[in-house]
């Protein structure tokens, strides 16, 4: 079910990176289901941002025998989801690329799980993510068009990783406003309504 023109389904801000994308709330693609993507990088060419909300059963010690962090991997999206991928709040990562004011993308490896370890809760620190979500020239501003997305800065970007990923769609829609809050409450399925 696509939301019509009328609705008040409709983004008031541009993508830029570090801006949030929620998905329209019956969209049915597993991938994009409720998702709230970071956008790590939006330009001319091409977007890339990793869905945050979408834990897999999959932890890290389960892929790396000698790394004892127990940190769940998420589905960032469905392109090269046999790579990892990784968000953190260390700012201090040689070659990291600063996404919003306290989120970084990648960087050195090593330093990441050095700087993890050191933390009393690796989880608000560190997002690992199996694939990212990915568009071309002009299919993101059409895709926003269509009313499949919400662009938005309004949220808390240390409070990101300390959200349950089950709630986090949820609570980015009701800070919209009161406009976009009954979204927040439509069922999955609208016969279930």
């Amino acid at each position: 079910m696509k939301i019509r023109t009328q609705h008040v389904f409709k983004t008031k801000e541009t993508p830029k990176q570090g801006a949030l994308l929620l998905s329209e709330p019956h969209l049915t693609d597993a991938f994009f289901q409720r998702a709230a993507i970071l956008l790590v990088k939006h330009e001319k060419e091409d977007s890339f941002g990793l869905v945050l909300n979408h834990p897999s059963d999959l932890l890290l010690s389960d892929l790396f025998e000698h790394i004892e962090l127990d940190l769940p991997i998420f589905n960032g999206g469905p392109v090269a989801q046999e790579q990892l991928f990784y968000l953190h709040r260390f700012s201090s990562i040689p070659g990291a690329i600063q996404v919003t004011d306290h989120l970084f993308f990648g960087g050195d490896w090593k330093e990441v799980l050095l700087n993890a370890h050191a933390v009393p809760k690796p989880k608000e620190y560190l997002r690992l993510f199996a694939g990212y979500s990915g568009w071309g020239a002009t299919q993101l501003s059409s895709e926003i068009a269509d009313h499949a997305w919400i662009c938005t800065a309004q949220f808390k970007d240390t409070q990101l990783f300390k959200e349950r990923p089950t709630e986090l769609w949820r609570k980015c829609i009701l800070q919209q406003g009161p406009e976009l809050a009954l979204f927040a409450h439509f069922p999955l399925n609208v016969s279930d309504n």
